[in-house]
């Protein structure tokens, strides 16, 4: 693919700020055949006094790159469930429920590395995995819930624990340099939003710049407009903010790299095909803050390591 640079454009990052990223000329080299061209050089925009500037991402256009096959996501017949991961939990229960519980019954403790069976597919709302149970747990008058998505190792709901470790560890580091980190429910300047039906499509202005910038890997109102009807997403959830991540990966043409990230020349080449996107990768044209290459691949390797 050949890769399009436009005029100029200024990507969010909902991150503090750090260091300035590392000269561009590090990040040409990876494993493979093609050479990495480096970024064309942007000018800023100037800003008029008291204008804020509005926030501008690069959408690559469609293409026949590779990319990751999600496969069949209904499959007739398939058993709900929730997978909680390597720490101890809780289900618990919302306000309107717990009114109507005796006192103390509000939540019920879930195991760790623990399979539990659901009655329905599950749901996200703000920070929580929605479930209703298949059956009820002993001595827990809850059958429905909410659930820590941090402490959810995987779910019937899909997401990016299908994805390979690889996969995982580098988004990740992507969300580790947008300031996200594990909430899918963030907005520019960490303000958050509880429903996934949609895009929250709300402008902030902070510092000198607006921006609509929001979930787990910051896009704008118009990004997400432009890759949701192509991919079939319906609503705003963490499952389909991977997949619309996953796929500006594969129209850049970098889910090979991303696939391979486990070689530091592979991590490298995909910084450099991605920070026309992501802005707070190194090697970025824009002026913003960056983060360092090593920062990155230090908080990969040990991202890599947990799966």
């Amino acid at each position: 693919m050949n890769r399009i640079i436009p005029a100029a454009f200024m990507f969010l990052i909902a991150a503090p700020l750090c260091a300035l990223g590392q000269a561009f000329g590090d990040l040409r080299a990876y494993a493979g055949a093609e050479t990495a061209a480096p970024a064309a050089e942007v000018p800023l925009l100037p800003q008029p006094a008291g204008v804020d500037l509005e926030a501008e991402q690069y959408l690559p256009p469609d293409n026949n790159e590779p990319g990751f096959d999600w496969g069949d996501p209904s499959k007739a017949g398939e058993e709900h469930f929730f997978y909680i991961g390597n720490n101890s939990t809780f289900l618990k229960a919302s306000a309107a429920q717990a009114s109507g519980l005796a006192e103390g019954s509000g939540k019920c403790a879930l195991s760790p590395n623990t399979l539990y069976r659901a009655s329905a597919k599950p749901g996200f709302e703000g920070e929580h995995l929605t479930v209703q149970l298949a059956e009820a747990l002993p001595g827990c008058q809850l059958t429905r819930g909410y659930v820590f998505l941090t402490h959810v190792s995987s779910s019937s709901a899909g997401g990016a624990w299908e994805l390979p470790r690889t996969v995982r560890a580098f988004l990740d580091t992507l969300a580790f340099a947008e300031g996200t980190r594990e909430n899918y429910n963030y907005i520019f300047t960490f303000v958050t939003f509880n429903s996934y039906a949609d895009h929250p499509r709300r402008k902030i202005c902070s510092g000198g710049l607006c921006s609509t910038a929001a979930g787990r890997y910051q896009f704008l109102s118009k990004t997400w407009d432009g890759l949701a009807p192509g991919l079939g997403l319906q609503d705003f959830t963490p499952p389909n903010q991977e997949k619309a991540a996953l796929e500006i990966i594969r129209r850049q043409g970098a889910y090979n790299r991303v696939l391979r990230s486990s070689v530091y020349e592979n991590f490298t080449s995909a910084l450099s095909k991605l920070n026309t996107t992501w802005a707070s990768l190194p090697g970025s044209p824009y002026g913003q803050p960056t983060h360092p290459t090593a920062e990155l691949w230090r908080y990969y390797k040990a991202a890599l390591a947990k799966y």
